[in-house]
């Protein structure tokens, strides 16, 4: 259900309307292209008057202040009259930035729960809408298609709002772009990580995930009235506490949100496949762009729609990129003098930048055609960070766990360098605090320490708990050690960085 559904009596509608869905039914204009199926009544239905409104509210749009390039945009979907304000501040970010792909992450109101996995269209060529035709990207299409949780579902997004309604923005505010639709259906646990893993190799710079989504649906008409007291401030709470975790890129943190409020949040299943990429990515951060309900807006609050624009940029680092340079060449000469049997690197250290003599700790980590072949590093500095880069890439190649099969100089083409910068630890107070994709783990119990990198959980999709459990037995420690009071827990952040592959 969406607040478009009770509100859409004050649209105007200039189009023949379903009473199933509130959507115009729509025209036939090609097999291969999917019709603009609620133009002119949720949204405008001319061409004209959809761009001047879209333009005048994005030029209205008070922009919060990022820290890069946004990676994704949460924005909400109901009719144009209650949502669109919103929607815009989000889409507003997006301004100075170009992106050749954008992968909508949407779902249907009616069916998501009748399909398992994620809706991928076999043969569309494009969406249209007033303001014109969106090619559909097939290669993507085609090839995310081959995944078994991808699949073909026909007409599943007829008279379907919760993508259709993100495009004019999208077309504004990107001129020429492909589209990737892919509409969220029932999913498991495992579910999630595989159709990241599916979805990963395609979210690159020059990409945008899309995510639609309203928030908190109150009222009888929604079957959830958790409270009927001071509506407005507890409807901005539950709205904040559903934000907090997206805003952290917490994927676990929002599953809990879910489970503890019942929130009926209903693109939970797109932000939630979001989350689970971006963790999967190293984790983003994120800033709540625009906030409102439909309670304020009608001044009735016995049913009511929030609605949020959130905006999430990849996580900032200490060291820009020549000096990020300057270390991976420092750990790759490192690493070919040490194997060839002869002296280390001689360094100019007063020719380095600040940063690269500042005390500093690291990991240095060596794979060949992706298969680990070695990880050494310390948790504290001891000196600079030049220094431990050179050290443990001495170590890397010494890696004990390798010792029948250790790093030869015939690897040296073959071998990858990876450089985890790291912050200083905290103690974890509870384990809430831990966020995958963002931290690593140190966990020490009874004279045994376990150390688990921040991308050792997110490639490999674990939840919360099984990073726990995985640093246990890193550790040799029982399972569920961390757990007991005995346990130490500590987090800490990297900077992961490596050469190019």
């Amino acid at each position: 259900m969406n607040a478009g559904l009770v509100m859409l009596p004050a649209v105007v509608a200039v189009a023949v309307v379903s009473a199933a869905t509130g959507c115009a039914a729509g025209s036939d204009i090609g097999a291969t292209v999917r019709p603009a199926d609620c133009a002119g009544t949720w949204y405008p239905g001319d061409a004209e008057t959809l761009a001047k409104e879209v333009d005048e509210l994005l030029a209205a749009a008070a922009l919060p202040t990022l820290t890069g390039k946004p990676v994704a945009v949460i924005a909400p979907h109901a009719g144009y009259r209650w949502a669109a304000p919103v929607a815009a501040v989000g889409y507003g970010c997006l301004k100075g930035h170009s992106y050749k792909r954008v992968i909508a992450l949407a779902f249907n109101h009616r069916l998501s729960g009748s399909y398992r996995g994620v809706d991928v269209p076999a043969e569309l060529t494009a969406y249209q809408t007033p303001l014109g035709q969106v090619p559909v990207d097939r290669p993507v299409c085609d090839a995310l298609a081959k995944d078994s949780l991808f699949a073909s579902h026909p007409g599943v997004d007829r008279n379907e709002w919760s993508l259709e309604l993100q495009l004019p923005f999208l077309q504004r505010m990107l001129g020429e772009f492909r589209l990737v639709p892919l509409l969220v259906g029932r999913m498991s646990d495992r579910d999630w990580v595989a159709a990241a893993e599916a979805i990963l190799p395609w979210v690159d710079d020059e990409t945008l995930l899309a995510v639609s989504s309203d928030f908190t649906h109150y009222g009888p008409n929604y079957r959830f009235v958790p409270f009927t007291d001071d509506i407005p401030d507890r409807l901005r709470e539950l709205a904040d506490a559903a934000a907090a975790p997206i805003l952290k890129c917490d994927n676990d943190g929002f599953a809990e949100h879910l489970a503890k409020t019942q929130d009926t949040i209903c693109g939970r299943g797109p932000i939630r496949l979001l989350l689970r990429v971006l963790s999967m990515q190293g984790g983003a951060q994120g800033v709540r762009a625009a906030f409102d309900t439909s309670g304020r807006m009608s001044g009735d609050f016995t049913n009511s729609v929030t609605y949020q624009s959130i905006v999430l940029t990849r996580p900032k680092g200490t060291l820009e990129g020549p000096q990020r340079e300057s270390l991976l060449r420092l750990a790759r000469e490192t690493i070919t003098a040490h194997l060839n049997g002869k002296g280390l690197p001689a360094v100019d250290a007063e020719k380095l930048p600040a940063a690269l003599r500042a005390p500093g700790a690291c990991f240095v980590t060596l794979t060949n055609r992706g298969e680990l072949r070695g990880c050494i590093g310390n948790m504290a500095a001891t000196g600079p960070l030049y220094g431990a880069v050179i050290d443990n890439a001495v170590s890397a190649c010494r890696d004990r766990r390798f010792v029948r099969n250790p790093v030869t100089a015939k690897e040296l083409d073959e071998l990858h360098v990876e450089i985890s910068y790291l912050t200083p630890m905290q103690r974890v107070s509870k384990p809430g605090e831990i966020i995958v994709g963002r931290h690593g783990l140190l966990i020490v119990s009874g004279g045994r320490r376990g150390v688990l990198l921040p991308q050792v959980a997110y490639s490999r999709g674990w939840s919360r708990d099984e990073f726990l459990a995985q640093t246990c037995r890193k550790a040799g420690l029982p399972l569920d050690a961390w757990s007991q009071p005995a346990a130490e827990i500590y987090s800490f952040t990297a900077e992961v960085f490596g050469e190019p592959e």
